[in-house]
């Protein structure tokens, strides 16, 4: 085999094995079945450390939060896998923090929900995250769809008191930092994109979302 080839296969190897451990949380969840967390519903899959007993109102709250989406915006065309922890580590297995996550790659969608995230508040915002990226495809969710969008969106269904709107008391210049200096995750930066998409109509976010995957630039279909 020549230098070439064998650069060349190396560094396809490299690239593959790179790929596998930064995907290496949506593997996990996408291969969820043959783990020992047990399915409970359709695509709802529960720790072995998980309370049976409270498995209905656990399914109920999800319910919950999923129709929060529905009646939001309209009914939602996504089908995540959802898996349900029960403390920090089985959460950091998935790439979690307590409260939740949604795994948004070219595998699909996985949301992760944690100790601190199984409400309807928590559900319904990463429910919204999931839709937003099934509705414009991975590509373009990667490539166009800024994070401060896609937060501020999930807000709008999301109503702890500290992302309410009439509780968010920030200077035009701290919103719009959020655009300018990039989305750092913080109280802060949440609370700035909740504000940045207000003015969105909630009834057309799918129809507009749709504009994006045909290839529309966001500030032309969303007036922000």
């Amino acid at each position: 085999m020549s230098k070439l080839k064998l650069s060349l296969l190396l560094f396809i190897s490299f690239i593959i094995l790179l790929s596998g451990f930064s995907q290496r949380h949506a593997l996990a969840c996408e291969l969820i079945e043959y783990s020992n967390y047990s399915k409970v519903a359709p695509n709802i899959f529960v720790s072995s450390s998980f309370n049976f007993s409270k498995t209905e109102e656990l399914l109920s709250m999800i319910k919950l939060g999923k129709s929060r989406v529905n009646d939001t915006f309209g009914n939602m065309i996504s089908n995540p896998k959802v898996v349900i922890v029960t403390n920090d580590n089985e959460a950091a297995d998935f790439g979690s923090n307590a409260y939740g996550k949604a795994l948004l790659t070219p595998l699909g969608q996985c949301i992760i929900f944690g100790p601190k995230g199984q409400n309807i508040n928590v559900i319904a915002h990463e429910y919204t995250h999931a839709e937003v990226h099934h509705r414009v495809g991975w590509l373009n969710h990667l490539l166009n769809v800024p994070i401060w969008f896609n937060e501020g969106v999930a807000l709008l269904v999301d109503f702890r008191k500290s992302y309410l709107l009439e509780n968010i008391d920030l200077s035009q210049e701290q919103v719009n930092s959020v655009k300018s200096n990039g989305f750092d995750f913080s109280i802060s930066s949440y609370k700035a994109s909740r504000v940045l998409v207000d003015s969105i109509d909630k009834s057309k976010l799918y129809k507009n979302l749709d504009k994006l995957k045909q290839g529309q630039d966001i500030n032309s279909v969303f007036a922000m």
